[in-house]
C-alpha cells in the first residue's frame, strides 16, 4: 500500500522524507526543510517587541533629538477609490504582446516578470496583481487598471452584540493543488 502524500501545514509544499515537528505558538506542526530553517530554528521565548541592544527611558546616545523643521501638514480627506483589473485584461496584453512582434523571453527580461507568468495573463489563466499590471502598463501603455469609486457616506453599521469569529479575523488564502 502506497503512503499518502504529507504537505508542510505552513506553505503547502509536498514534504518529502520525513519532514520535522515544530512548535510555533503553542501548536504542533508538521513543515518542510524550507519552513523548518525559517521557523523552526527560533527558540521559544526569544521573540521580543523591543529590538536588543536598546534600553527603554533614557537615550544611549548623547545626540541632541531632532525636531521636524516642516510640521506635516493635517492630510486632506481624499475620495475613497479603489484599483482593479479590467475584465478584458487577457485580450489586451495578448494584442499588446502580438502587435510588439517581441518574444515572451525577450519582453520578459525587459518587463520584469517571467515567461510563464507572461503567459499565463496572456492566456487568462491568471490575473494580475496591482503591481504586475502596473508594470505591463508602462511597458506596453495600455491601460489594465481602473479606479472603482467607493461611497463616503455608506457607513457599515457594526451590531453592539456582534463577537467577531475566526473567520472575519483571518485572512484565509485558498491554494489550488495540482492533482
Amino acid at each position: 500500500m502506497k503512503a499518502k502524500p504529507r504537505y508542510c501545514e505552513i506553505c503547502g509544499a509536498l514534504i518529502k522524507g520525513p519532514g520535522h515537528r515544530i512548535r510555533i505558538e503553542g501548536s504542533e506542526l508538521l513543515v518542510c526543510d524550507r519552513c523548518y530553517e525559517r521557523y523552526g530554528k527560533k527558540q521559544p521565548g526569544t521573540f521580543s517587541v523591543v529590538p536588543k541592544g536598546r534600553s527603554f527611558g533614557r537615550r544611549a546616545s548623547s545626540r541632541p533629538i531632532r525636531k521636524a523643521e516642516h510640521p506635516h501638514p493635517k492630510p486632506r480627506p481624499r475620495p475613497l477609490y479603489t484599483e482593479d483589473i479590467v475584465e478584458d485584461y487577457a485580450e489586451r496584453v495578448y494584442d499588446a504582446i502580438r502587435r510588439s512582434g517581441m518574444s515572451y523571453e525577450e519582453l520578459s527580461h525587459k518587463i520584469g516578470l517571467s515567461v510563464n507568468l507572461l503567459r499565463r495573463i496572456a492566456h487568462g489563466d491568471y490575473t494580475p496583481t496591482i503591481s504586475e499590471a502596473k508594470k505591463i502598463e508602462r511597458f506596453f501603455n495600455i491601460k489594465l487598471i481602473e479606479r472603482v469609486e467607493e461611497d463616503a457616506g455608506e457607513k457599515v453599521v457594526i451590531p453592539r452584540d456582534y463577537e467577531p469569529t475566526l473567520g472575519d479575523v483571518a485572512n484565509i488564502r485558498v491554494r489550488k493543488r495540482k492533482r
